[in-house]
């Protein structure tokens, strides 16, 4: 019987017979391991998904419509004629440059935001419209509105650009800006001109310490 036992294959493991089990590998490797199998699962679906929409698009099956990946495509997108719904998601806006013999009226499409961001990117384009060049450079900073009042904040080369020209064409300027607000955003009837936040009180003979509106506006 003991010649018999003793040929029986011996495990190559000391110490792992009957009853004996592998020790477990920590909970923090097993939790990674799962945790990779499932990114790897995931990443797989999200690029199979990618490629099929991708296919069904070349096949004209599914295609998406007013989608943008830069300013130049928005541009083009808001030029073109759309659907009513997008139709309806824009503004046109009258703005009032300075050109060489006075002012310019042009017109500003816009999509429907925040009135805040829409008065900014109308200040933006009566600088950028102008015929003066050192207007063009001017961005607004921020922009203001307390119920009919609106402040622009304006970087220092404003009061420096205006000092230059004749008081006239400043006065010229300065109308069109306020004349662009007034009309276009409604409850606004007076305008406040800042530069680099401060109060600002005289470019010569203009003052800018008072609001600007229209009398009767």
């Amino acid at each position: 019987m003991s010649d018999e036992i003793s040929r029986r294959p011996q495990s190559v493991y000391p110490g792992r017979g009957r009853g004996s089990s592998r020790p477990k590998s920590p909970w923090i490797v097993r939790f990674l391991a799962q945790m990779s199998v499932a990114a790897i699962f995931l990443a797989a679906g999200y690029y199979g998904a990618d490629l099929c929409l991708k296919f069904l698009d070349r096949k004209s099956v599914v295609k998406q419509e007013n989608v943008v990946s830069n300013a130049e495509d928005l541009q083009k997108l808001l030029a073109a004629d759309q659907s009513d719904e997008f139709v309806a998601s824009r503004r046109e806006l009258a703005v009032y440059p300075l050109g060489t013999e006075g002012l310019v009226r042009a017109s500003l499409k816009v999509l429907s935001d925040v009135q805040e961001d829409e008065i900014m990117l109308a200040v933006r384009t009566v600088f950028t419209e102008a015929s003066e060049s050192w207007a063009n450079q001017i961005t607004p900073k921020h922009v203001y509105r307390d119920g009919v009042t609106a402040y622009i904040d304006l970087p220092g080369s404003f009061t420096e650009g205006l000092a230059k020209m004749p008081e006239q064409r400043s006065l010229l300027m300065l109308t069109g800006l306020v004349r662009t607000i007034v009309e276009n955003f409604p409850p606004v009837k007076q305008v406040y001109f800042l530069v680099n936040g401060r109060w600002v009180t005289n470019v010569g003979k203009i003052r800018l310490s008072e609001p600007w509106g229209f009398s009767g506006a």
